[in-house]
Formats: structure tokens, C-alpha cells, sequence
């Protein structure tokens, strides 16, 4: 058991720092909100993904199997909302930010936003159940799950709070508003790509 928890950290912490996504959106929050904000933003983000992990543990992924629309209905809306967001930020690439950061927005707003960016990805339950049910017996026992559910929010948490701290650095900032809007620009297209990827792929 502990080669299969050591799989999975190192699983987790791979798919965790992937380009997707999740990654792009907290990395854009960190660069234009305030560190408060963009550590609420990855609590959601983590949340989330635990909460996916728990339904691919206890059975979501059997349910998808099962009632298809289900999974093609959030498909649709999450492709949707990645789209949206891509929109929202090449339209504000130009937008020149001041020394400092951005006027606050209350810590629940970030919290939920980036609980909607983990929950517009089904495929992040059928991914976690794909490493979880490869690795772990299919017998295991509650307790050992929610062991593994909680591995898996300490690396969440852990990654996207250094990320933040760093993107959060003076230096890392100030690297940022000299390449603005090309960065902005590019993860818009890259968020815009998935978006459309997550509409309109088959599986």
C-alpha cells in the first residue's frame, strides 16, 4: 500500500501541475488579484478536485457510463464557461493594471470561481478514477478513502499555494505587465482551445 499511496502522490502532483485549465486560471489570478484572493481561487480549485476525486471513488464514473446526457450536459456547460473566461481575458489583455493589485473582491467570489473552473472539466472524474481505481484495490475500505481524498487536498492545496506565492513575487509581477498582453493573449487561446476541445470531443 505504501508503493500504491507514492504512485499515487506522484500521479497527482503530475496531473495537478499539467497546463489545463485549472493551472492557467490561478495562474492568471495570481498575476492580477490580490494574494488573498488568489489563495481563495485555489482553495476552490483544490476543493473541487478533491470532491471529483470523491466521485470517481464512489461511483460517479458508473453513473456517466450509465446516463450519458449527464455527462455530455456538463460537457456543454463547462465547455461554455472555459470559453467565456478566454473571452474575458483577451478582452482585458490591453487593460493596463496599477502598481498594485486590483481593487479586492470579496474572498467567496474567488473561492467559487475556481470551484466553477474544476467543476466545468467531467473528464477530471473520469481521469480520477482512472489513476485511483488503477492504483487502489477496488475493495477498499471508507476509512482508506477518505485517506486517499485527503492525500489528494494536501497536494492540491500545496501546489497551487506555492504557485501563488510565486506568481505573487514583485519580480514575477513585474516580468508580467512588461508581457502583458501577449500573455493574457495566449492563455485566452489556450483556455479557448480547451473550451472547445471539452465541447466538442467524443470521449
Amino acid at each position: 500500500m505504501v508503493w500504491a499511496f507514492a504512485t499515487f502522490i506522484l500521479a497527482s502532483l503530475l496531473a495537478v501541475a499539467s497546463p489545463g485549465p485549472a493551472f492557467i486560471a490561478i495562474s492568471h489570478t495570481a498575476l492580477n488579484r490580490s494574494k488573498r484572493e488568489a489563495m481563495a481561487f485555489a482553495f476552490g480549485l483544490a476543493v473541487t478536485a478533491t470532491l471529483w476525486g470523491g466521485l470517481a471513488l464512489f461511483g460517479l464514473t458508473a453513473i456517466f457510463a450509465v446516463v450519458p446526457w449527464l455527462y455530455g450536459t456538463m460537457k456543454l456547460l463547462g465547455g461554455t464557461y472555459l470559453i467565456y473566461l478566454a473571452f474575458k481575458i483577451w478582452r482585458g489583455a490591453t487593460a493596463s493594471l496599477p502598481a498594485g493589485t486590483t481593487k479586492p473582491r470579496h474572498g467567496l467570489f474567488a473561492f467559487f470561481s475556481g470551484c466553477a473552473v474544476n467543476l466545468t472539466n467531467p473528464k477530471s472524474v473520469l481521469f480520477a478514477g482512472a489513476i485511483m481505481l488503477t492504483i487502489f484495490p477496488a475493495d477498499m475500505t471508507f476509512p482508506l478513502k477518505l485517506l486517499v481524498l485527503a492525500v489528494l487536498l494536501v497536494i492540491e492545496i500545496g501546489f497551487y499555494s506555492a504557485l501563488v506565492f510565486w506568481l505573487s513575487h514583485p519580480k514575477t509581477r513585474t516580468a508580467y505587465l512588461a508581457l502583458k498582453r501577449w500573455i493574457d493573449r495566449s492563455a485566452a487561446v489556450l483556455l479557448g482551445a480547451l473550451g472547445l476541445k471539452l465541447l466538442f470531443s467524443k470521449g
